[in-house]
């Protein structure tokens, strides 16, 4: 009987397919460390050497799309939405027909990150109710994944996530009667995934830099993305979020100075970004503003508002002409 019980459990470990063996592992990896300093077309040599040897595993297709939107996020334009959504579409099939077939935390992870990922481009687009509908869906099946298996780590970065906005909403929207979400356990989870994930390391570590930083520990946000800038010295990524925490802690010179590399950076490439160069420069000038440099902030928001005629192809623009405008009409 022991003996029978034996040969049925191995036969049904057999049967549950490996959608991370080694050799998928290094090539993900090699692609994300491409990603995570914005070389978008040397990464995507990696994730399709996936999707050609592996076309049965979502993990190609995920990776491919998640990489089609950190491209359109960075370049602040959608015109490569119909190849992503087709990429998420991908996902999902080949995720769903392996667990029809059987259980398979792998995909059922893959599946979980396609509501997420979606979720946070909604957001992007201020498609605010698709967001929290696809990020709920998203972030509970992570959850769950967590709790059928602590040692998934790579599902702790997305389930330490919306628990933390979960509770973030709890907390500063009353209105919404949100029940449950802790902090300090959010917050416990993206330390694990930093620390013990395949795949979400440097990303846990960011959304913690990032995540500090709300919670006003800036010391400790500011320590993160340090560590992160020393290994990854070449991503505009993170400097943005670099800049964007010393801006918060209302260290006004530093923060200038980082806006100001982030427009050189964006000024010096062939396919000007303007969305993002008018972004840079509304920031330095409202830290010169900040400093009471009035005559450089005044130069520099009037700059803002040259990029205008650039707000067709990028709607984002207009918002930011608008706070120029505002900030001018107070320099006396």
């Amino acid at each position: 009987m022991i003996q029978s019980l034996l040969t049925t459990a191995c036969f049904l470990m057999s049967t549950v397919s490996d959608l991370n063996p080694p050799e998928v592992q290094v090539l993900i990896q090699s692609g994300l460390e491409l990603a995570y300093v914005e070389a978008f077309d040397s990464a995507q040599i990696y994730i399709d050497e996936i999707i050609e040897a592996y076309p049965e595993n979502p993990a190609g297709y995920f990776f491919r799309a998640a990489l089609v939107q950190l491209y359109m996020m960075d370049a602040c334009e959608y015109s490569k939405e119909k190849e992503y959504l087709s990429l998420i579409k991908e996902t999902t099939k080949r995720a769903e027909e392996i667990l029809k077939a059987e259980e398979n935390l792998w995909a059922e992870f893959y599946l979980a990150s396609t509501y997420a990922y979606r979720a946070v481009f909604e957001g992007y687009k201020k498609n605010y109710f698709e967001t929290f509908r696809l990020g709920v869906k998203g972030g509970t099946m992570l959850q769950g994944i967590v709790r059928k298996d602590s040692t998934f780590y790579d599902a702790y970065l997305g389930a330490g996530t919306y628990e933390y906005f979960w509770a973030r909403a709890a907390r500063y929207l009353p209105i919404l009667k949100l029940m449950g979400g802790d902090i300090n356990e959010a917050i416990r989870k993206l330390h694990v995934a930093a620390d013990k994930s395949i795949y979400a390391a440097p990303t846990a570590r960011n959304s913690l830099a990032f995540i500090y930083g709300e919670e006003g520990e800036y010391d400790t946000a500011i320590d993160i993305i340090d560590s992160l800038l020393s290994e990854y010295p070449e991503s505009k990524t993170f400097l943005w979020n670099k800049a964007f925490l010393e801006f918060n802690r209302e260290n006004y010179l530093l923060a200038a100075d980082l806006y100001a590399q982030l427009y050189a950076r964006y000024d010096a490439e062939n396919k000007k970004n303007y969305s993002n160069l008018a972004q840079c420069k509304l920031f330095v000038g409202k830290c010169l503003l900040e400093l009471k440099e009035k005559e450089q902030a005044r130069s520099a928001l009037k700059e803002v508002i040259g990029f205008k005629k650039y707000s067709d192809t990028y709607p984002q623009i207009k918002d930011y002409c608008r706070e120029a405008y505002g900030m001018l009409s107070r320099i006396l």
